[in-house]
């Protein structure tokens, strides 16, 4: 049998850019794997035309539902799958409960998921995500003084009065907000230069309510979403993966507003902070049900920047450990992949 790994050359109706949150994902089943033969298109399931492989078919599910259901070549494993609401009726038509049905049990990332298949008579469990399975290899004891902001919550605004804040802010703070423009610029957002540094000026704002001006000009801030990544082969997309893993491990700690960096960091154990913004759509938020429980989390609104965990008056000097109820669902995780794969050897 051939084992191969999710890549997502099509990821999105316009190819400028590559959440590489998704190859974390890929590197999170590739642990379980006996051997690397190449990788399958997770939008394009239905046109595989490859050898019979394999396939741990974790992930979000799909910018393009006319490829699915997957095609008879690939063997899959259901875990960690998120089906979103963009696309739910189209995935979930007769032809592809079916196949689900198929391949039942369906391990669900999230409740959300969970319940939509339930409801449509096609066993599911919640698994939670694969990610949270990186410390089987990823995992360092060695933390170093490195704090990494990877997109943080930035809210968005339409006050006339919190504009004028923030222009005050950059006015104050110049040559730190301009480096944080910098720092923080997502190469996808067709904003102007000046809205960009507004954001980077709000998110100095709110964020030096909890970290000091000294930890927000020395942190190391990352982008999982760029168009540096398109022109990368799959298996360079997966080594730049597992450097990001890398460094997470390291990390004193973590703050994020991706799902895909914040439970990897509960894998790892390297203390995580989960920013929730306001700009959160429905088709992101259902993908938050049962994971958000596991972290802990930081309401950033235009205004304020709330913490909703206990910390002390050092905090963030005083790092907050991780809660432990992931750990039950990556042993879960663990088993499960590691049967599927027995199964073929």
């Amino acid at each position: 049998m051939k084992y191969k790994l999710l890549s997502v050359e099509n990821l999105r109706k316009r190819n400028d850019v590559i959440n590489i949150g998704d190859y974390i994902q890929s590197l999170a089943a590739s642990q379980f794997l006996p051997s690397l033969d190449g990788f399958v298109d997770r939008e394009r399931l239905s046109v595989y035309d490859g050898d019979e492989c394999a396939v741990i078919m974790n992930g979000w599910y799909m910018h393009f539902p006319e490829f699915w259901p997957p095609t008879k070549k690939i063997h899959p494993l259901f875990v960690a799958f998120h089906i979103n609401s963009t696309v739910a009726d189209k995935i979930l038509c007769e032809e592809g409960v079916s196949y689900l049905k198929e391949h039942e049990p369906i391990g669900c990332r999230d409740k959300y998921t969970c319940d939509l298949l339930t409801k449509k008579g096609i066993k599911a469990w919640f698994s939670g995500c694969l990610t949270l399975t990186l410390g089987l290899r990823y995992s360092s004891p060695d933390k170093e003084e490195t704090v990494c902001f990877v997109d943080p919550a930035i809210p968005s605004s339409q006050s006339r009065w919190l504009l004028i804040l923030d222009v005050l802010t950059l006015l104050r703070h110049p040559f730190l907000v301009n480096k944080l423009y910098l720092q923080l610029h997502d190469d996808h957002l067709q904003i102007s230069t000046f809205v960009k540094k507004i954001r980077a000026a709000r998110f100095y704002r709110l964020y030096s309510k909890f970290f000091s001006k000294n930890t927000l000009n020395n942190a190391t801030y990352i982008c999982h979403e760029s168009s540096s990544y398109t022109t990368l082969s799959n298996e360079m997309r997966l080594k730049e993966a597992e450097k990001l893993v890398q460094m997470y491990a390291k990390a004193k700690y973590v703050v994020t507003r991706r799902i895909h960096c914040a439970l990897p960091c509960l894998g790892l154990g390297t203390p995580v902070y989960f920013t929730f913004g306001n700009t959160w759509k429905e088709d992101s938020t259902c993908r938050f049900e049962g994971l958000i429980e596991l972290l802990h989390v930081v309401n950033v609104t235009p205004y304020k920047i709330e913490a909703e965990f206990d910390y002390t008056d050092n905090f963030p000097e005083d790092v907050v450990a991780n809660k432990d109820s992931w750990k039950p669902l990556a042993k879960h995780l663990t088993e499960v992949c590691r049967d599927f794969i027995g199964r073929f050897e």
